[in-house]
């Protein structure tokens, strides 16, 4: 009766059935199907993503792929990680929040981290969420140096596009159905929107709530938590923006990510 516990991502709405939901919105994501050949995968690529990928295996053994799972022996790799994101944190402030070795390792033995390198300097890295009942993979964190030179800017952005074509193929040998890129933003730079539509994913509604043993109570933890924590104020800043994709169709949204300007027009 006094717990209270955060759901996300669900494909169900059971908002008008179930009394201890205290909060449920919308959110929009990506999804790439994996069941498809790699030849339809690819040719649903933008033409300027499929040529960056095509440069990007021109070279070699200039790229190594790193991962660890919970088999892997190497948890560094996990802290590394950790010490990259927060490095990006610092240029996203109020966007993001740092990150702590505790959450990171807590994410295993469900997830999987891969890290790119060029030249042996660290460029690019994914944190996945994995479901193999559900078939599903989900991009939790995605980090790179875009935010430093324009040269290591413009080879990490090539680096980050392999990384999805990489991981793309290795879950698709695996078994798993679905890619899920890990959420369309209504309040960040469009151009991440946009990104992310380049690898030809289809657009989905998912479902998030808060629920509460005892409604009474939990409404009055969710309303603090929203008000005085920074990432409260974060989450229901996302919520509210939304609002406006809540009854578009999904077409529509899609063009209105594509346009140039620099906010969406609903």
């Amino acid at each position: 009766m006094t717990h209270i516990a955060r759901v996300e991502c669900a494909s169900a709405d059971v908002s008008g059935t179930a009394s201890t939901v205290i909060e449920h919105h919308l959110s929009l994501t990506l999804c790439v199907e994996l069941r498809r050949s790699l030849d339809e995968i690819f040719s649903r690529f933008s033409s300027t993503t499929r040529n960056l990928i095509r440069r990007a295996e021109k070279l070699g053994s200039r790229i190594r792929l790193r991962r660890h799972d919970a088999s892997a022996e190497n948890t560094g790799m996990v802290d590394e990680f950790v010490e990259f994101f927060n490095e990006l944190v610092r240029h996203k402030h109020g966007a993001l929040f740092p990150m702590s070795r505790q959450l990171a390792h807590s994410y295993f033995p469900h997830a999987e981290l891969s890290l790119l390198d060029f030249d042996d300097r660290l460029l690019c890295a994914h944190l996945c969420m994995r479901d193999p009942e559900a078939g599903k993979v989900r991009l939790l964190y995605s980090v790179s140096r875009r935010f430093q030179d324009p040269d290591t800017s413009r080879v990490a952005g090539i680096a980050n596009i392999y990384l999805h074509w990489l991981e793309f193929q290795k879950y698709r040998e695996t078994g798993f159905a679905m890619y899920d890129l890990g959420g369309i933003s209504p309040v960040d730079d469009p151009g991440i929107n946009r990104f992310k539509l380049q690898f030809g994913g289809e657009l989905v509604r998912e479902h998030n709530y808060w629920l509460a043993g005892t409604p009474i109570i939990g409404n009055s933890a969710f309303a603090l938590i929203t008000k005085l924590t920074g990432r409260g104020k974060r989450r229901r800043a996302v919520q509210r923006a939304g609002e406006r994709w809540r009854d578009l169709p999904l077409e529509e949204i899609r063009r209105d990510i594509e346009r140039p300007s620099a906010r969406p027009s609903h």
